[in-house]
């Protein structure tokens, strides 16, 4: 186990440390306090480099010879373990911030309502902070601790900042701080923020609402309309080559007869290419649709590329048998 660390973290060292930092400060986000980040970038860059060997390695060994695709499918393939590495964390840290949103508004009536019956700011924040709010209740748990020894309460609270990426609870530590600085009413600002951060949610909801319809139709395109084209599409087309019109005449035909066509083969390599490069824009689409981020939709393409081909290839089946 030892010597499997030291490895990864020796072929961790080949990547830049500006992206090495990005990453571990996106780890920190995710909550992923117990990974090392230099450990968990060289193990996922040593199995994007088994996967790069295994797509060369398997066509020779299937067909008996080397070709220069080959070095294509594995270059796509090390890229694709890492895109998926980088996605997984990407995720965790949407979902942590999510969580931590939704639980905002009532951790902060509670702080109001604490304040309120006479407690200090610090002892409001530590008694709110309760085993429902998940994450929040951890990182709360943590500055308390930080702000017992040498730091400051309000710079223990900032750095709250710098393990969460919420737009929400940074606005919401600010206030909080600048109020305390400046002696306002603390309370009555936490009540009102809290009410404004819920209204936001709100609306947010009904936005996911309203969208629905474009969600939907995005999905009947990718999945049902565009599969069904591609395969009615290439049926016409092989059957347009078995035809064998010589002659010249015979209403133009001629041009469409066997030769110098492309092979069904390469159209339907081409629709295969193309149904997984649509389903992977539309999913961004839709991420962008509902979240407003388009990264957020990656989380949708794997299930629109499985379906939509799953659609072609049974509706290429279906229509070959009837026609």
């Amino acid at each position: 186990m030892e010597k499997r660390l030291r490895f990864y973290w020796s072929v961790a060292r080949i990547i830049p440390l500006r992206y090495r930092d990005e990453f571990s400060q996106l780890l920190t986000y995710a909550g992923e306090n117990n990974t090392n980040p230099e450990i968990y970038i060289g193990s996922t860059l040593f199995l994007s480099f088994l996967s790069f060997m295994i797509s060369l390695l398997i066509p020779w060994s299937l067909f008996g010879f080397f070709d220069f695709i080959f070095i294509i499918y594995g270059i796509i393939a090390f890229f694709v373990v890492q895109f998926i590495s980088y996605l997984l964390i990407y995720f965790k840290v949407e979902d942590r911030t999510r969580r931590i949103e939704s639980y905002l508004p009532d951790f902060l009536q509670l702080i109001s309502a604490n304040i309120s019956a006479g407690m200090t700011p610090f002892q409001a924040l530590k008694v709110s902070a309760r085993p429902e709010f998940g994450p929040l209740k951890e990182e709360i748990d943590r500055v308390t601790v930080k702000a017992l020894g040498m730091e400051s309460f309000s710079e223990a609270l900032t750095d709250i900042n710098k393990r969460i990426r919420s737009d929400s609870l940074k606005r919401s530590l600010q206030l909080f701080t600048s109020s305390m600085k400046a002696g306002g009413k603390l309370a009555h600002l936490l009540e009102e923020l809290s009410t404004d951060i819920s209204q936001t949610n709100s609306l947010k909801k009904e936005l996911n609402t309203t969208t629905k319809s474009y969600v939907l139709f995005i999905l009947f395109i990718i999945l049902l309309g565009m599969p069904l084209l591609l395969a009615i599409s290439l049926h016409f087309i092989e059957s347009i080559n078995t035809i064998s019109l010589w002659q010249e005449p015979g209403f133009g035909f001629s041009s469409l007869s066997n030769k110098d066509t492309i092979s069904i083969e390469f159209l339907t390599k081409i629709s295969f290419v193309t149904l997984i490069l649509t389903s992977v824009f539309s999913s961004m689409l839709l991420g962008a649709i509902k979240e407003g981020k388009l990264k957020y939709g990656l989380r949708y393409s794997l299930f629109m590329i499985i379906g939509s081909l799953i659609m072609f290839l049974a509706v290429r089946t279906l229509v070959g048998k009837i026609f």
